[in-house]
């Protein structure tokens, strides 16, 4: 056994022949954010398309797809849409989420990598119930046998190097994903042992296996395997990633790291690639992609954690991101990887494995990571940590916190660091002359983080998608809308018609993003469906689609319609306004209340917060949505705090769907004669808070109840767990 294996200096080391030593020209174009991610979605949508479409050729829990998900979930974690991510769930649920058939081979767990990602994000037991059982059990284990390869060793030890890249991770992903140090601590153990048996001190490389010691290249050399490393030093980032920076062995990892990635970068051949066999690169002339993809991944992850200097190792980097690049084909296949097998072996440009492209995706997350590093600035950073999709999602960031992005900045456009785009955005001004936040729209798959830059300049015009006044010319109704549904509510003109007299919310049904309100007042021909839409929603003296009210001993006690109106903010991406209401008696209490409503481009629900003013504590009040004669489907979800109805059809109409959705759990959900009900409770000195909204089966996003339910269930969990922003 080799003691002492990491004390060589690594002062003594020479800087790398092959790549040169000149810094990478401003702004060079094949690192920038933009360009990588363009090429990592290029690989990663031919890869999935031809696993859909031709089938796969190993099993699903099997090391090849394994290593795959592991540069897949690194392309979801940075993209806009939700595709990578849903992709892996159904894996996930395919395997029913259990490793493969042979327990103890390092192999058949790598998956449990993706399983205790995924988990971190969706929180579901059952996603790591198998793998962790298997965990346990193996932390459990002596671990006490040579490392020979002889008598099937590698089904019950990490006993070649590939292990290093399918065991080690899996364990300490899990140990973070269950904040469990013992699988860390295991990972930690067998990493070492596997070291002391396989890693050359003299070459600074692993060995495959047992088998390896006395093989020879036809050069003479040793017979050092490119991918082989590769799994090594790609394993060794992995399980730093997960290895607190206070982790006691923490250090030894990191000179095991060093003294490899010197090495390797020495290594690297003319073309940009490392060449199937490391030490006799020209009997193995070919480019070859696995094993560089996960070099220039290790590389980058050291570079951008400090652990390699930046000017030396660059240079390096992006001879081999060139390479990579030229070997991805026009139509997103990865060429040039070597075929599954121990040793080191030809290549040609059809040859594509999926391990490769998992390689190639994890070279390009860190890339981005480079590239957003080098940018400077001050980044803004908005996470999704949860697993519901969050398109066109709106960002609130106070401008005092906001300031530090955006600097002396005048005019500004914000840019998405990683895909280039411009963020559209909107100042808020709450109704005074200075704006107190800005509202960001992005776009954020399950557990995607989206990185912006604020850039001076002028900014693109963004069509307004949020809209709403006052209408005097039809009885003081206030109208709002977005680019999803409209809504009004009733001023006191209309108590002079007692026959049209209403109290609650109303909702227009709409079939087009474009903003209708001032056409459909114009032509008041709005009850009849006119290609956009049509309001056929009957409130009368009900809470109508989701409004609210004092609740005293199980009666409603409804003030009169409101009396004045203030807008705060009018589009393009949010309206909000406020709506007074004149004292009234509730059950023997005088109350009043401001209504603070605010509407948010794509979204269903709008923000509801009541201020009551009164005498006392508390005042018992009710959300209400009314129900029609005939049955319709009903959701009352008081643990999530989710109020959901769907109407029964209206004839030609269609149906609408109605919801209101609370920050937390509502116990007491009821219906009765008239209305869906949600009680609650609020307070004089702070605003009684909630989300109400509306859906219509003819507006092409939904077609029936599940749907809709499933909406508003998703919303609440935006809602209680809203964008983590951070600004560095």
């Amino acid at each position: 056994m080799m003691k002492n294996i990491l004390k060589v200096s690594l002062a003594g080391l020479t800087l790398f022949h092959a790549s040169g030593a000149m810094a990478l020209p401003v702004g060079d174009s094949s690192l920038a954010a933009p360009s990588v991610f363009a090429q990592m979605e290029k690989v990663g949508a031919w890869q999935w398309k031809k696993l859909d479409t031709k089938g796969w050729a190993y099993a699903k829990t099997n090391w090849t797809n394994g290593a795959m998900y592991t540069g897949m979930f690194k392309l979801a974690q940075v993209a806009d849409n939700p595709t990578y991510i849903q992709h892996l769930l159904q894996v996930g649920a395919d395997n029913n989420w259990n490793t493969g058939p042979d327990r103890f081979h390092a192999d058949e767990y790598c998956v449990g990598q993706l399983y205790s990602q995924l988990y971190e994000i969706y929180k579901d037991p059952v996603m790591i119930e198998r793998w962790r059982k298997l965990a346990d059990t193996i932390v459990a284990q002596p671990h006490t046998e040579s490392l020979e390869w002889v008598n099937g060793i590698a089904r019950r030890e990490w006993a070649w190097c590939d292990a290093l890249f399918m065991g080690p991770p899996a364990l300490a992903y899990l140990s973070t994903a269950t904040n469990d140090p013992k699988y860390l601590q295991t990972a930690d153990k067998l990493w070492w042992k596997t070291t002391e048996y396989l890693y050359s001190k003299e070459d600074s490389l692993y060995y495959r296996d047992g088998s390896f010691f006395n093989k020879k290249e036809a050069n003479g050399a040793r017979m050092f395997w490119s991918r082989g490393n590769g799994w090594v030093m790609g394993g060794l980032a992995r399980l730093l990633d997960n290895m607190p920076a206070n982790y006691p062995n923490r250090a030894r990892f990191t000179e095991l790291f060093k003294q490899m990635a010197y090495k390797v970068a020495r290594l690297q051949t003319s073309d940009g690639t490392w060449h199937a066999s490391l030490l006799d690169p020209d009997s193995y002339p070919s480019k070859e992609t696995s094993g560089t993809g996960f070099y220039v991944y290790a590389l980058t992850w050291g570079v951008n954690n400090g652990l390699l200097p930046e000017k030396q190792f660059l240079p390096v980097i992006k001879k081999g991101w060139e390479a990579l690049v030229s070997c991805v084909q026009p139509n997103g296949k990865l060429g040039f990887v070597q075929e599954i097998g121990a040793a080191p072996g030809k290549t040609t440009a059809d040859d594509t494995e999926v391990y490769g492209v998992g390689a190639f995706l994890l070279a390009g997350s860190e890339l981005i990571k480079l590239d957003i590093r080098q940018q400077g600035g001050v980044a803004i950073e908005m996470s999704n940590t949860i697993g519901v999709n969050r398109p066109g999602e709106l960002v609130e960031i106070p401008m005092t916190s906001f300031a530090k992005a955006k600097g002396k900045a005048k005019t500004f456009r914000i840019v998405n660091a990683v895909t280039g785009q411009e963020i559209p955005y909107q100042l808020l001004y709450n109704g005074e002359k200075t704006p107190s936040s800005i509202l960001l729209q992005i776009s954020a798959a399950p557990g995607a983080t989206v990185t912006a830059f604020v850039k001076e300049g002028t900014p693109a015009p963004v069509k307004a998608a949020a809209y709403g006044r006052y209408v005097p010319e039809r009885k003081d109704d206030y109208a709002w809308e977005n680019d999803r549904m409209a809504y009004r509510m009733y001023g006191a003109a209309l108590e002079n018609t007692p026959k049209e007299m209403a109290y609650g919310i109303d909702v227009w049904a709409k079939r087009t993003s474009e903003l209708v309100i001032n056409e459909w007042y114009k032509t008041d021909n709005y009850h009849h469906d006119n290609g956009q839409g049509l309001d056929y929603y009957s409130v009368g003296l009900t809470l109508g689609a989701g409004d609210n009210a004092p609740y005293v001993r199980d009666s409603i006690y409804f003030p009169k319609n409101y009396r004045k109106y203030k807008t705060l903010e009018n589009g393009p991406l949010r309206t909000s306004f406020q709506l007074m209401y004149e004292s009234w008696n509730a059950g023997g209490t005088p109350v009043t209340v401001t209504k603070t409503i605010s509407l948010d481009a794509g979204s269903q629900l709008n923000r509801m917060s009541y201020q009551y003013n009164f005498k006392g504590r508390e005042l018992p009040v009710v959300t209400g949505i009314v129900k029609r004669k005939d049955p319709g489907t009903i959701l009352l979800n008081e643990k999530t705090g989710v109020m959901g109805y769907w109407e029964p059809q209206h004839g030609e109409d269609g149906t609408l769907g109605l919801g209101a959705v609370f920050p937390e759990a509502k116990p007491g959900m009821k219906t009765d004669n008239v209305h869906l009900l949600t009680p609650g409770v609020a307070t004089s000195n702070a605003p009684y808070v909630y989300y109400m909204g509306a859906a219509w089966s003819k507006g092409g996003r939904f077609t029936n109840a599940t749907e809709w339910f499933s909406y508003l269930e998703d919303f609440a969990q935006r809602v209680q767990h809203p964008v983590e922003v951070k600004i560095k």
